[in-house]
This record gives C-alpha cells, sequence and structure tokens, in this order.
C-alpha cells in the first residue's frame, strides 16, 4: 500500500480543496456582483471600507496602530475582490463611490441648513 501525502496536487484531499476553493471563489464572486448591483449594497460596501481606515492615516505611535493596519488590510483585501471582476468591477466601484460622497454632501447641505433654522 502506497500512502500519499496531503500536499500532493494528485491526492484526492487535494483535488477536493482545490475544488472547493474555486466553489467559494465563484460564489464570493457571485456575492460581490451582487452587491455592487444593488444601491443598498454599494452603500454598505462603502460604509465598510470606511470602516477598515482604507484612506485614513493608521499610525497612531503606539499598538492602536497595529489595530488599525489589520482592519485596513481587509479592506485591501475587499479592493483585491473587486479588482478580480475586472472593468465592470471597477466601474461599479466608481459609482459606489460617487454615490457615497452625494450622499455626504446632501447630508452636510441638511445639517447646515438646520443649523441655520436653528439660529432664527
Amino acid at each position: 500500500m502506497v500512502y500519499k501525502v496531503v500536499t500532493d496536487p494528485d491526492s484526492r484531499q487535494a483535488k477536493l480543496t482545490a475544488l472547493a476553493q474555486r466553489e467559494m471563489q465563484r460564489r464570493d464572486k457571485e456575492a460581490l456582483q451582487n452587491i455592487l448591483n444593488s444601491k443598498s449594497g454599494r452603500w454598505f460596501l462603502m460604509r465598510l471600507l470606511d470602516k477598515t481606515k482604507i484612506n485614513s492615516k493608521t499610525f497612531t505611535g503606539n499598538s492602536q496602530t497595529f489595530y488599525n493596519e489589520g482592519m485596513r488590510e481587509v479592506g485591501l483585501l475587499i479592493l483585491d475582490d473587486i479588482k478580480y471582476l475586472g472593468i465592470e468591477g471597477i466601474k461599479l466601484k466608481q459609482k459606489a463611490e460617487l454615490e457615497y460622497i452625494e450622499t455626504q454632501i446632501k447630508a452636510q447641505e441638511i445639517a447646515a441648513e438646520q443649523l441655520e433654522g436653528d439660529d432664527d
């Protein structure tokens, strides 16, 4: 009887693992496309990326930096997944960014109007 090492690419376990990984990648891609194709999904994605501090400075001068960098790494992984969607994924990400900025501007305008109304 010959035993194969699990790392042998021809082993049954290695083939099953590769198959499972391909299926997870397919499902991840499909789910991300669904998120990006919905306005509420794009909003959620942008909020999530904000929470990962993807566009923020993460250095604090203490151990909080390590936590911040870990969060940022998650955001970078999400951005990599979007890149793997190709041009359409990038366009949808840009659409999400524009919608997010427009919402923030609108919220600032509403807040300013509220403050002006309070002064009267």
